[in-house]
């Protein structure tokens, strides 16, 4: 019954949504691109990874660097179903063998095989998509899951999800990046490993690279830093009640999610007297940088000694993996329950969720006051990190044994 539903308002779809795109400029702009989107050289391929949107693309990149280590692209075939996704990752180097997936009708379904044959299908932490894994499997194409992360009320342990609990049981290997989520799907009789999460891998491999800026380190000076990363006003209003303590030894880096906010910003902060990294002005007399610019953000975090994390305050918490990789002491507001790794810090001592202002103000007072427990809390950071790399090279070593 679930098939013929599925199957039904699949095929549905795909009249629908251009009727709909009349009204709707964001899916008419979505449609389009989809209609004028790459499409790679066709023929039987070794992997085909799929992700959903950017960060699940994120998650897949050391994957992709160790399938294709000498750059035979032609092994490989990448998918993703999000717009912002696809426009990110149509900037990187596996831009050629890119393409939006197909809507998942029967249709589409057949073609897409018949077009690339896939041996091995790599879908990342999530995006089930019924036809096509269930039309994979009857081809025999390998089926693997990579970064899987399940809570108790995940769709596919409910009445209406049990189809896809099926399609998970036939999955050749479903490596999740939590014990937890592995031990749920076991209870559920999916077999699942633990494996570790890629993303460790990935900001590791990003620090090693990181561009140095010595601006930035004449800024910084004999002073602490902290670096408020991806900020919404929350964060922002935050560092103004530190400004207020008048911190001497304390330098911040403020770099806005949304760039455009920068003046804002600038006249929220006036009395503190920010500088923008754009008018190449600044020095260590200075306290207040404000990161005005693109592609930075990431090497920042080499300098940071803290890191206050946009996205806590409103459940859309953003990257705590870069900053953490560096050694950061971190902090970030208290809706993190889409985030296990979030908690997972706060357990292991190098982070906290801000429940008080006053206590998070009081905190950092104290750290900054308290060199030996800072440099301490730090080391932890780092060394939990460390201890997780090695998942990607893991799961590779599984996946590439013979079809």
């Amino acid at each position: 019954m679930f098939r013929i539903g599925y199957t039904v308002t699949t095929y549905v779809a795909q009249y629908v949504l251009p009727a709909a795109a009349l009204i709707s400029p964001k899916l008419k702009d979505f449609l389009h691109q989809r209609k004028h989107a790459n499409q790679p050289l066709k023929g039987p391929v070794k992997f085909w990874i799929h992700a959903a949107s950017l960060g699940e693309y994120e998650m897949a990149l050391p994957l992709l660097d160790k399938l294709a280590p000498n750059g035979n692209l032609e092994d490989i075939l990448i998918t993703i179903f999000s717009p912002s996704g696809y426009t990110q990752a149509l900037k990187g180097k596996y831009a050629s063998r890119l393409m939006y997936l197909p809507l998942d009708t029967a249709a589409n379904v057949s073609q897409f095989y018949h077009d690339y044959a896939p041996q091995k299908a790599i879908f990342i932490r999530y995006d089930f998509w019924f036809h096509f894994i269930n039309e994979g499997q009857k081809r025999g194409v390998d089926f693997y899951l990579v970064n899987g992360r399940f809570r108790p009320n995940h769709f596919v342990f409910a009445w209406h999800g049990k189809p896809y609990l099926q399609l998970l049981k036939r999955f050749k290997g479903i490596f999740t990046s939590d014990t937890k989520s592995a031990i749920l799907l076991t209870d559920n009789g999916v077999a699942a490993a633990y494996l570790g999460d890629t993303r460790f891998d990935r900001v590791d491999a990003i620090a090693q690279t990181a561009t140095r800026y010595e601006d930035i380190e004449q800024f910084k000076g004999n002073r602490k830093l902290l670096m408020v990363g991806s900020s919404w006003e929350a964060e922002e209003l935050l560092t103004a009640q530190l400004l207020e303590r008048k911190l001497d030894n304390l330098a911040i880096i403020i770099a806005p999610h949304d760039l455009k906010r920068a003046n804002e910003i600038a006249h929220k902060l006036h009395e503190f007297s920010p500088k923008k990294y754009t008018e190449g002005v600044f020095n260590t007399t200075d306290q207040v940088l404000i990161l005005d610019t693109m592609g930075m953000l990431s090497s920042m975090y080499q300098y940071a000694d803290f890191a206050l994390i946009g996205g806590g305050f409103s459940g859309a918490l953003h990257n705590i993996l870069e900053p953490a990789v560096w050694g950061c002491y971190l902090s970030f507001g208290p809706k993190i329950s889409k985030f296990p790794e979030a908690q997972e810090f706060v357990d292991q001592g190098f982070a906290m969720v801000i429940n008080s202002d006053e206590t998070w103000v009081k905190q950092l007072s104290h750290l900054l006051a308290s060199p030996q427990e800072c440099a301490h809390l730090k080391q932890k950071a780092t060394d939990y990190c460390a201890s997780q790399l090695g998942s990607t090279a893991r799961i590779v070593n599984l996946m590439s044994q013979p079809v």
